[in-house]
């Protein structure tokens, strides 16, 4: 593909500088080819001399200069030019750009994506929203850009396993248990006080009335029905909380407990293994984490001096689980409230043994539902929240996936419910699965005029000579570095960016440009372009888990 002869073209003058003298044979830097936002900027470009310039003393001008005088274009480049202050710019002839256009017609897509991953393996662990109550619009968020990002290194090629840790002990569990047990109570005539810290919401009540009315046997004695109710409450809220993520496309090829954990005795090997190797110890009869021998946090508690345990203590045993089970990367997605959990997180891993970068995470902020001109509010303790659920009845899975991904993840959302169910192109999703549709309505015109689109891919791409029909075809070629771009950056919403720009080329094209015209070759031409182009947006839509309508 073009992107990679133009790399190409680089190493190859890297090396012939280092031959000649100019660059010494030990240096070496990682050569990075990018899009330049700017048009004008060519289809390509570098910042190696910018690189370069610190390593050997010379000023990106003059390095930039002296690599275009050893580079060899071999026909690719109509020109190539120094920028201001030391980038190269690639201005690619419009034949590659045809001749890309016919490999991925001869080759398929699949064939073309480059292989980033190389097979690694790769766990993402996401949503893991405690089975205390429904998955509200901010867990649907990180629930999609799991999923699509999931989606896409698989694509790029890495082996990746999806994972919802299930925080199913600890307080918030026994919280959960007292607060049913009092709605239980209330229902069966014996009311007892709602404590202020106990779950408001209608699902509780809806819990304690199943109780009831399916005259389950509940323990007499109150610390056993709260334990029953405990475990009973939070069952059903998982089982909710699977079907709302099946509805929305999302499906786990793991549910991992954390009572798991305790019950294998993996919690307590761990601690054991971190003060053998001396990362923990005792002070005022509690367990202490030496956070601050790795990262710039305060050491933190394993084990309180009652003897509970703590969140990070099962938290690290999990993560040792993760790696046992020969992971290479570990990526875990959280609410943006969780940063401050970073820090004893890395230091947990390379205490156990493991190189901080192994683990990545990725923080998801905050979304603000907009209805009617107006923001929502949200609390789910009190039971004021908008579920995933009503989301996705409201605006259906396609938009709601597409929304989540509009901005990058550790950015505010503002989720518009009323732009979200607009069928015009306003709506960003419409307006994408509308270029898909119109290209199938073009097909359907070109076979009722009695074209055989079975032989399209044998149509001449060097008829292809439009301005906009080049911008259309850069814009194909660019899915693939997208796909790359979003793997190794574990930027999943460059997807949906990368979809409006092409549909923006594509609708340009459409409003100026006759496909079916008297010419019969270019006729193919042109449909050949369309066909290859309807298959990038459907793929790029199937990554994103959206549809691709043929009619609309």
């Amino acid at each position: 593909m073009v992107k990679q002869q133009i790399s190409a073209i680089v190493k190859k003058a890297w090396e012939n500088c280092r031959q000649s003298g100019f660059l010494p044979p030990d240096i070496d830097v990682n050569i990075i080819i990018e899009i330049p936002r700017e048009e004008a900027n060519g289809d390509y470009s570098t910042n190696i001399a910018f690189l370069l310039a610190p390593k050997v003393r010379k000023s990106p001008t003059d390095i930039a200069k002296t690599l275009i005088g050893n580079m060899e274009f071999h026909g690719v480049c109509e020109k190539v030019e120094v920028a201001a202050k030391g980038f190269i710019n690639f201005y690619v002839r419009d034949d590659m750009w045809r001749a890309a256009l016919q490999e991925i017609s001869d080759q398929g897509l699949d064939s073309l994506v480059p292989d980033v991953g190389e097979g690694r393996k790769v766990l993402i662990e996401f949503v893991s929203s405690n089975p205390t109550g429904p998955l509200h619009i901010g867990h649907g968020r990180g629930a999609a850009v799991g999923d699509v990002l999931a989606n896409i290194m698989k694509r790029a090629g890495y082996n990746v396993v999806k994972e919802y840790y299930v925080n199913d002990a600890g307080k918030q569990i026994d919280t959960l248990g007292q607060s049913t047990y009092a709605r239980w109570k209330e229902l069966t005539g014996d009311a007892v006080p709602l404590e202020e810290h106990y779950y408001q919401g209608d699902y509780v009540k809806d819990i304690a009335s199943l109780i009831v009315e399916s005259n389950v046997a509940v323990p007499a004695e109150k610390a056993e029905a709260i334990a029953f109710m405990s475990k009973f409450a939070s069952d059903f809220v998982l089982d909710g909380i699977k079907k709302d993520l099946e509805d929305f496309g999302v499906l786990f090829d793991n549910y991992f407990r954390e009572t798991r954990l305790y019950e294998s005795g993996e919690v307590e090997e761990t601690l054991a293994t971190l003060k053998d190797k001396g990362y923990a110890y005792e002070k005022d009869g509690a367990l202490w984490f030496k956070t601050s021998m790795f990262e710039k946090d305060e050491d933190r508690v394993l084990i309180k001096s009652d003897g509970e345990k703590t969140y990070f203590a099962s938290d690290i045993a999990y993560h040792k689980d993760k790696f046992d089970r020969r992971f290479d990367t570990l990526i875990d997605i959280w609410g943006s409230d969780h940063h401050g959990y970073i820090p004893r997180m890395r230091a947990s891993i390379e205490a156990l043994g493991r190189g901080k970068d192994s683990l990545k995470v990725l923080l998801i902020q905050f979304v603000t539902l907009i209805k009617d001109g107006k923001p929502v509010g949200m609390s789910t303790r009190a039971g004021q929240f908008t579920t995933l659920k009503e989301v996705l009845n409201e605006v259906g899975r396609d938009a709601a996936r597409f929304f989540f991904l509009m901005r990058k993840s550790d950015a505010h959302l503002e989720f518009d419910l009323d732009l979200a169910k607009k069928t015009t192109n306003e709506n960003p999703v419409f307006y994408i699965q509308y270029a898909h549709a119109r290209i199938e309505s073009i097909f359907r015109v070109a076979k009722d005029e009695g074209i055989d689109l079975a032989s399209v891919k044998t149509a001449r791409v060097d008829l292809l000579t439009e301005k906009d029909e080049i911008t259309l075809i850069k814009g194909i070629l660019h899915f693939f570095d997208v796909i790359e771009g979003s793997a190794k950056s574990l930027e999943p919403h460059r997807i949906t960016f990368y979809l409006l720009d092409l549909v923006g080329r594509f609708h340009s094209y459409y409003n100026k440009t006759r496909v079916i015209v008297g010419d019969r070759e270019l006729t193919m031409a042109r449909l050949l372009l369309l066909a290859t182009l309807q298959q990038v947006i459907k793929d790029a839509l199937a990554l994103l888990g959206v549809s691709a309508p043929e009619r609309m």
